[in-house]
C-alpha cells in the first residue's frame, strides 16, 4: 500500500515508477480466466486465496469455473457462449468482499491490458481518509457488480478518457 500512498501524494513525479510497481496486477484481454484468478492469488495470503476449480462443459464456452468458499461451490456466471474478463473480475471482487477490495488502476484505461490492485478494505479506507475518497476513486476505481472494464466499446473508452482529462 506504500506504493499507492507514494503515487497519490506525488503523482506527477512517480507515475512512471508506479507502472512498474508490485502493487499492480496486469490482466490482458486474452488471458485465460483461471489465470486471472491465479494472478490475484499470488497477492493474497494463503488463508485468503481463492479456491476454484475449472470443469469442462458442453456449453460453447467450453469451461465452467467454480469458486469455493465456506463449503459452498458456485459457478462464475458467464454467458453460455464465452467466458469474459469483466465477469471474472467482478466475481473475484464478490468472492473476496468484504475483507478485500479489488480496484482498477485507471491509468491503464484505454489499453487492452488493464491494471488492478487488491488490498484489504481497511487499508483502502485508510487511504481514502488520508487522500479523500474522490481522489482515490479517480485513480483506483472500485470494481463493483456493474463494472465494465474490458467490455467497453471504443466510444465509451474515449468518452471516459475525455471526461477524466477534464477533471
Amino acid at each position: 500500500m506504500e506504493e499507492i500512498r507514494k503515487f497519490l501524494s506525488e503523482h506527477e513525479e512517480h507515475q512512471d515508477e508506479f507502472w512498474e510497481s508490485d502493487a499492480l496486477i496486469w490482466v490482458d484481454w486474452r488471458d485465460f480466466d483461471e489465470s486471472i484468478i491465479e494472478y490475484f492469488n499470488k497477492k493474497l495470503p494463503d488463508e485468503d486465496k481463492i479456491q476454484f476449480e475449472c470443469v469442462e462443459t458442453e456449453k460453447e464456452r467450453g469451461v465452467d469455473i467454480f469458486m469455493k468458499k465456506n463449503g459452498v461451490s458456485a459457478p462464475i456466471p458467464y454467458a453460455d457462449d464465452c467466458t469474459d474478463r469483466d465477469t471474472t473480475l467482478r466475481s473475484i471482487q464478490e468472492y473476496l468482499s468484504p475483507q478485500y477490495q479489488l480496484r482498477w488502476y485507471m491509468g491503464s484505461l484505454g489499453s487492452d491490458t488493464l491494471a488492478f490492485c487488491i488490498y484489504p478494505t481497511s487499508e483502502w479506507e485508510q487511504i481514502e481518509q488520508e487522500f479523500g475518497t474522490e481522489k482515490v476513486s479517480y485513480y483506483f476505481a472500485p470494481v463493483q457488480a456493474n463494472s465494465v472494464m474490458f467490455e467497453m466499446d471504443m466510444n465509451e473508452v474515449f468518452a471516459l478518457l475525455e471526461q477524466r482529462g477534464d477533471a
